[in-house]
């Protein structure tokens, strides 16, 4: 537990103007154009005396295409400086509200990012959750008799300079969630602030396995395969343990045949994680755990910034624009062009995703790369498609979602099964050329013949399917062939509990531009071709 936990701040009037709210979100699917002006003028009004309106002149904006000739588009670090200048306590920043909190992000550079936070995510929050929850209870009304198993980091990991607190979005706007909400959880939100993996677990299992969980909620699926991993390992302890809390409950346990969830949670109906491409890897592992096949549903586009989109259908994986948000656009590809906004997009293309928010993000790069699926009316629904991630070593532009796509073809065609993975730059000696490392933990021994038809297969494989690939390898000669480590069986999960421990989420490493990445690890042998 931390040494100092934060106080709530949760305004019992927050809830205020959901009436409001849904009819925006009604009218966005007739008319996106007039509500996304509506949302952004709204924004710009309230925030044209800050430091960053004053510069940006927003009180001379009175449209779309005023912001859009006036307010650059950003990353993170264009508004570094603004946030060290929050960070130690300075007001009227970025936004003429407070701010609160701060949401802590790894974001896509080694070093982690601080997104401000004001009261506005709190009041958006309890709205976007209760749009979410009424048509939840439509497709799944099982759900609400019992309680749901949640995974959260931990909403308090310190104090800026300033005072303000950060620390995980998803634990800090749970923490701040009304009772009627919160009560419903399978364990209390005070153990989610344990930094200690292991008491942190152990608890949400103690808890848990008192409840009838009939969901089960987190970004990522290593988070319950972990957990679920634990409870089996684990079992006569905890058992032990609640026997002398809950004697009934221990015997009904005790009574279990393999004790997976499915027996322990028989009314287990629903999961719902991010199913973002790499998420896919670990879904059917998961589902192996549960003991049983259950709905599993996509919890739309989440981040550290905002939520962008809720899935709102049963059974769509695309969800839709929120109306609290300026959403724009710009087609990926093309770096460029002017962006666009919701009502000129097009099915089935690709688009870079900037936001602007009530929190302080003008026109700000989130890097994800969305696609649309469908409309609602006029409204495009949207999917994630990837993050602008690639290997770019030697100038190859190897992408994330090819680099998956690469890998899950090989082990399908070598019948190799692996629990983890990651490509990452191989350079011993910078006097050679460097090359790809693919790391993987193997669910089995695998023999040196094993392993070096597969690194051969892999080779193969990038060089047919990823023609930029191909071409710094043979054509331009700035690529060696790659080599493939196999990690101690163990490491990763070691790694992803560091991080459910400590960060604001749990991300997935299918790529790594890190050199020293191997060193996370005990690697049992490399191999060469």
């Amino acid at each position: 537990m931390a040494k100092k936990e934060i106080k709530k701040k949760f305004d019992p009037n927050y809830v205020y103007g959901y009436i409001g709210y849904l009819s925006d979100y009604k009218a966005q699917q007739k008319n996106p154009r007039k509500i996304q002006e509506k949302i952004l003028l709204k924004i710009i009004n309230k925030n044209k005396n800050t430091e960053y309106g004053k510069k940006y002149s927003f009180k001379s904006i009175k449209s779309i295409n005023d912001f859009q000739k006036k307010v650059p588009i950003i990353t993170y670090e264009d508004i570094s400086e603004e946030i060290e200048k929050i960070k130690n306590g300075q007001k009227n920043v970025l936004t003429k509200k407070k701010v609160v909190y701060f949401a802590l992000t790894s974001g896509t550079s080694s070093s982690a990012k601080l997104i401000p936070v004001t009261k506005n995510r709190f009041n958006y929050s309890l709205k976007e959750y209760v749009l979410w929850g009424s048509f939840l209870l439509k497709n799944y009304p099982k759900v609400i008799k019992g309680d749901t198993l949640f995974f959260s980091g931990p909403y308090f990991n310190g104090y800026t300079k300033g005072g303000i607190p950060y620390g995980s979005i998803t634990g800090y706007l749970s923490y701040n969630t009304p009772k009627f909400i919160t009560k419903k959880l399978s364990c209390p939100l005070k153990y989610y602030n344990i930094l200690d993996y292991d008491t942190k677990i152990h608890e949400i299992a103690i808890h848990s396995l008192q409840k009838d969980v009939t969901q089960i909620g987190m970004s990522t699926p290593i988070e319950a395969i972990l957990f679920f991993d634990y409870i089996q390992k684990n079992k006569t302890k905890l058992i032990n343990e609640l026997k002398k809390i809950n004697p009934k409950r221990a015997k009904q346990l005790l009574s279990l045949k393999n004790f997976k969830p499915i027996e322990i949670w028989p009314n287990l109906c629903l999961v719902q994680c991010f199913k973002y491409p790499f998420n896919y890897f670990y879904l059917d592992t998961l589902i192996q755990k549960i003991g049983k096949e259950i709905s599993i549903r996509d919890a739309g586009i989440n981040a550290s910034e905002g939520r962008i989109t809720l899935c709102l259908e049963k059974d769509n994986d695309y969800g839709t624009p929120l109306p609290h948000i300026f959403y724009e656009f710009q087609e990926y590809g093309k770096k460029n062009v002017k962006p666009i906004t919701l009502d000129k997009l097009e099915k089935n293309k690709k688009y870079v995703l900037i936001i602007t928010t009530s929190d302080g993000l003008y026109r700000y790069n989130m890097e994800d790369i969305i696609i649309v699926k469908d409309f609602k009316n006029k409204l495009p629904l949207l999917q994630f498609y990837d993050r602008d991630k690639y290997l770019n070593i030697a100038g190859e532009l190897s992408s994330e979602v090819s680099l998956v796509a690469v890998m899950k073809k090989v082990l399908n065609e070598q019948k190799i099964s692996v629990t983890h993975f990651t490509f990452a730059p191989y350079v011993q000696d910078f006097k050679e050329k460097p090359r790809y490392e693919i790391l993987i933990e193997p669910k089995t021994k695998l023999t040196d013949t094993q392993a070096k038809k597969f690194l051969k297969k892999l080779e193969e494989t990038l060089e047919e399917d990823i023609n930029n690939y191909r071409e710094m390898r043979h054509e331009f000669g700035r690529l060696d062939p790659p080599v493939l480590s196999i990690v101690k069986k163990g490491e990763y999960d070691k790694l992803y509990k560091q991080k459910i421990s400590s960060s604001s989420q749990v991300k997935y490493i299918p790529i790594s531009k890190d050199v020293n990445f191997r060193k996370n690890f005990v690697i049992e042998k490399t191999y060469f071709l």
